[in-house]
């Protein structure tokens, strides 16, 4: 079994780290406050723990005329970072939101699906700890992992809350989202430059 702190450091690490979905959860804690938040960051780490128990028990591990597979989720994720960064960029004040709703469940697992990020953190970590289907090391890792996602990406909401003071002018979270959609869909630009390169 690995060290218990490393993988405990490495898991939080990867998930708090900024990325697409912390963005994201940063963005609905501010317009829609934490509690709100809370089934988008739920649906993401059950996402991630899901992708990260099936990459471990060797789902993907395909032949290499099946990497169009691989290469079509990369363009998905792409796809479907840019359709929920758009958004940001008509962003309103959280007094003017009755006909918008924050990022769902299920956008949340499907955004972990469809992240390249998440990917790399699932491949780095079975790597790293030499993680195999067939011992026990990777259910603990998949539910320390759980966890440690849960407060790594659910801490990106509080803090979108409490900028609430800080951008309560339709300027400032015009502005603000609009940097936060230049940051997602940069990362976009980021995942697919490195794509075309491998």
């Amino acid at each position: 079994m690995p060290s218990f702190l490393a993988i405990a450091s490495f898991a939080f690490l990867m998930s708090v780290l900024p990325g697409p979905v912390n963005l994201l959860t940063l963005h609905s804690g501010l317009k829609f406050g934490t509690r709100r938040t809370l089934s988008f960051v739920t649906g993401a780490t059950l996402g991630f723990s899901a992708l990260l128990c099936l990459i471990g028990l060797g789902v993907t591990s395909l032949p290499s005329e099946e990497n169009w597979l691989l290469d079509g989720m990369t363009w998905l994720g792409a796809a479907l970072i840019v359709w929920l960064a758009l958004p940001l960029f008509s962003a309103k004040p959280p007094n003017d939101l009755k006909n918008q709703t924050p990022p769902s469940f299920w956008q949340g697992a499907l955004l972990q699906w469809l992240n390249p990020k998440a990917w790399g953190a699932c491949l780095a970590a079975l790597s790293l700890f030499n993680l195999r289907a067939d011992s026990w090391d990777l259910a603990f890792v998949v539910l320390l992992w759980t966890c440690l996602c849960f407060v790594g990406v659910g801490i990106w909401a509080p803090f979108g809350t409490s900028l609430r003071s800080i951008l309560h002018t339709p300027r400032r979270m015009q502005l603000f989202g609009r940097v936060m959609g230049t940051i997602l869909l940069s990362l976009v630009a980021v995942f697919l430059i490195q794509w075309a390169r491998a």
